[in-house]
């Protein structure tokens, strides 16, 4: 990476944690440490609960998703306006009314305190898990690109994290979320900028959306009932409605988000906001990935996306020698020469829907379909030619595509905006995790 790049991204984090642990430094009374004295307003309380949220897998996954199977991962999040909906006029005012500082402390006061100890204990357990997942999954990502070692990765983001969390608390939780999403939202719209200009000599963005179209990745809504189908508008609806319903009525480290608001018409409103923001946030990242996917229609694409198996697969052939019939140097040929086909084919489909010729963009597009199809066997193979060389690595490379594009064809600087909202997103994730945790663990199991 470019020395402007690690000014950007290590500029960023620095500040975002000198910034929090300054402004929350004088908290010193438990309302302000575990409910940020009630300060948040209702776009503070709606920043907070998106943030959380949004983790590093998030900004890493995500568009991988978009690239492989296009937008209808986000019928999955239908259901959770219908669940913000319950938990404003159900929850919330439950919540206020009763002053609790966890949904734990509301469940022993509801029924009794051997019902709050084991909910809150459930919670604790769970939520370590994931907390050491949401650090150490994106760290697998960010060690291999970055070229860190993955413990020092994991340790950078937890530090980070723990330096601000442990000074100020569910305050300076809130006061960081702010600067992080402003840094995320920056990062997408400038990826998504730079995707759209370096496309504009060869399609347009329509025409982009068209041919994505064209390919089975603008399948936005699927109303069928067909059970081997992962996400249709049915299953969004019903189990995105339960899934949401329980994460942010009864997980503590949402709740604890909007508990922060300032009245219980800011917490409501701000969670009411969140219901209408994420879809399209979610749909946004989507297509994100689908643009990625139409810039590797244009452009030549990596044979594997984690650029640190290829390079310890070349190493290991250059040790070992070529014991294969089909060398894995043939296939990344093989798969170099039908990138030159997927672009002509591309172009092609795109000159004719422009010229109007509808029998030849069909059939361009039929060719072009076809490439694709070459290209997926040309990966697979290639991928069991590394499982067989490299055993002990990960084959599944989905996770690397965004960060991959990010590395090989974003400008200097900008590829230092986007690793810091990749590390954005994981410290604010974790920070709400972590402050959750502590209140738990004082409220619901210390004090008894």
């Amino acid at each position: 990476m470019h020395w402007l790049d690690w000014t950007v991204l290590l500029g960023t984090l620095g500040f975002i944690v000198v910034y929090g642990i300054w402004k929350t430094r004088h908290t010193s009374t438990l309302n302000g440490y575990l409910r940020g004295d009630n300060q948040d307003r209702w776009w503070a309380v709606v920043l907070s609960v998106m943030a959380t949220q949004a983790s590093a897998i998030t900004f890493l996954s995500t568009p991988g998703q978009g690239f492989l199977d296009g937008m209808g991962f986000v019928q999955f999040y239908f259901g959770l306006p219908l669940a913000m909906v319950v938990i404003a006029f159900v929850f919330i005012p439950l919540f206020y009314k009763w002053n609790v500082y966890t949904a734990y402390e509301f469940i022993g006061k509801r029924f009794d305190h051997r019902a709050r100890l084991l909910t809150a204990i459930l919670f604790l357990i769970q939520r370590c898990l994931s907390t050491g997942f949401t650090i150490y999954a994106p760290s697998i990502v960010l060690s291999k690109v970055l070229h860190w070692p993955l413990g020092w990765t994991c340790a950078f983001i937890g530090t980070l994290v723990i330096l601000y969390t442990t000074t100020g608390g569910a305050k300076a939780v809130g006061v960081t979320h702010k600067q992080q999403m402003a840094v995320m939202f920056a990062g997408l719209f400038v990826v998504f900028g730079f995707i759209l200009y370096e496309l504009r000599s060869s399609v347009s963005f329509g025409e982009s959306l068209q041919l994505a179209g064209a390919l089975g990745k603008m399948n936005i809504i699927d109303t069928s009932w067909d059970p081997t189908v992962k996400y249709t508008l049915w299953s969004g609806l019903i189990g995105g409605f339960f899934l949401q319903l329980s994460y942010f009525g009864t997980d503590q480290s949402q709740v604890q988000r909007y508990l922060g608001g300032k009245t219980p018409h800011e917490a409501r409103s701000g969670l009411l906001m969140n219901g209408l923001v994420k879809i399209p946030m979610q749909f946004f990242i989507l297509l994100i990935g689908v643009m990625v996917f139409v810039f590797y229609l244009f452009h030549p694409a990596p044979v594997h996306w984690n650029a640190a198996n290829v390079e310890d697969m070349r190493t290991r052939v250059t040790a070992e020698g070529q014991s294969s019939q089909r060398t894995e140097h043939a296939i990344e040929d093989e798969h170099a020469l039908n990138a030159a086909e997927i672009a002509q084919y591309a172009q092609a489909a795109v000159v004719a829907e422009r010229a109007g010729n509808a029998v030849g963009s069909k059939a361009r597009t039929a060719d072009l379909q076809q490439a694709l199809e070459q290209d997926r066997s040309l990966r697979a193979e290639y991928t069991e030619q590394l499982e067989v060389r490299l055993p002990d690595a990960e084959p599944n490379d989905k996770d690397y595509i965004f960060i991959s594009f990010i590395m090989d064809q974003m400008p200097v600087g900008i590829v230092g905006l986007l690793l810091a909202m990749i590390f954005c997103a994981g410290m604010g994730s974790t920070s709400s995790q972590l402050s959750a945790l502590a209140t738990t663990s004082v409220m619901d199991v210390l004090r008894f």
